[in-house]
């Protein structure tokens, strides 16, 4: 199965205890091609202080030790990346933190919303579902404008699955049309900067009844549309179970719509592989 998970977290990030060794062997056994460690560095995040700091020195060294040793002797690939919490407050930070430091794929994803996360359900309360998505969605739009030095952009829609556990799924659905232009202005950004936009399938390891990676397909169908070509593959796993979630039956999602090819970094360079 010639499949990369380029969206994973291990016992660096602040929300995982998994061991890299275990995950690296259940991700060989899943029979991927290779994998992208990417552990949360979340600055200023206000919910749980301190909570995402990445002992960046720590983190850089042991996993390189590590992917080195796995990538000397086998032809299975792990990489060191990075999920950037994106504000733009520290545009200039991560810019510093990027010249500074090697990295084989960066994530920018927005976690946080004027200081609130979406994934708790104070985020919600006294807000209908469009008022809470359309703030979610601005505060994408401005994440990339004002910082740009990510390769892919994580999980788009990451609200949604937060916000159909609050409002409920028929409620809580997020459609195209009721956020399209913002999404636009998002989906031509990422295609104008040469990025990637992530498909990640971290929805179905959290809601069994899943239908939709994140971004939805019908934002990956505008996508298309767009013009982009570009997405990248991960499941945002945080246990070593969750490696490659969904991978085979998103990949037929994804062939129906158009897209021939998937998008992965090393060093920080795009490398495709056929869908």
């Amino acid at each position: 199965m010639n499949l990369w998970d380029t969206h994973m977290h291990c016992c660096y990030s602040g929300d995982s205890s998994e061991e890299p060794d275990d995950m690296i062997t259940a991700a060989m056994n899943r029979g991927l091609s290779g994998m992208i460690f990417t552990d949360h560095l979340d600055w200023d995040y206000t919910p749980d202080p301190g909570l995402f700091d990445l002992d960046l020195p720590l983190y850089i060294e042991e996993m390189t030790t590590l992917a080195n040793s796995i990538n000397s002797y086998t032809g299975f690939y792990v990489g060191v990346g990075i999920e950037l919490g994106l504000q733009p407050h520290l545009a200039k930070r991560h810019e510093q933190l990027l010249a500074d430091h090697s990295f084989d794929q960066v994530i920018g994803s927005t976690h946080l919303v004027q200081g609130n996360d979406p994934y708790y359900d104070s985020f919600y309360e006294g807000k209908s579902p469009k008022e809470a998505y359309e703030s979610y969605f601005n505060e994408v739009l401005q994440n990339i404008r004002s910082f740009d030095g990510f390769d892919t952009l994580g999980h788009l829609d990451y609200i949604c699955r937060y916000g159909m556990r609050y409002y409920g799924k028929e409620k809580g659905a997020c459609r195209y049309s009721d956020y399209a232009s913002c999404l636009d202005e998002i989906l031509n950004f990422v295609i104008s900067r040469g990025k990637s936009l992530e498909v990640n399938t971290g929805s179905f390891r959290s809601d069994e009844h899943a239908t939709d990676p994140n971004p939805s397909y019908e934002i990956l169908r505008r996508y298309y549309d767009l013009g982009g070509r570009s997405i990248t593959l991960g499941s945002d796993a945080h246990v070593k179970e969750h490696i490659g979630i969904a991978f085979e039956e998103v990949s037929l999602a994804l062939k129906e719509i158009g897209f021939t090819e998937i998008t992965y970094y090393l060093n920080r360079m795009p490398h495709t592989y056929p869908l």
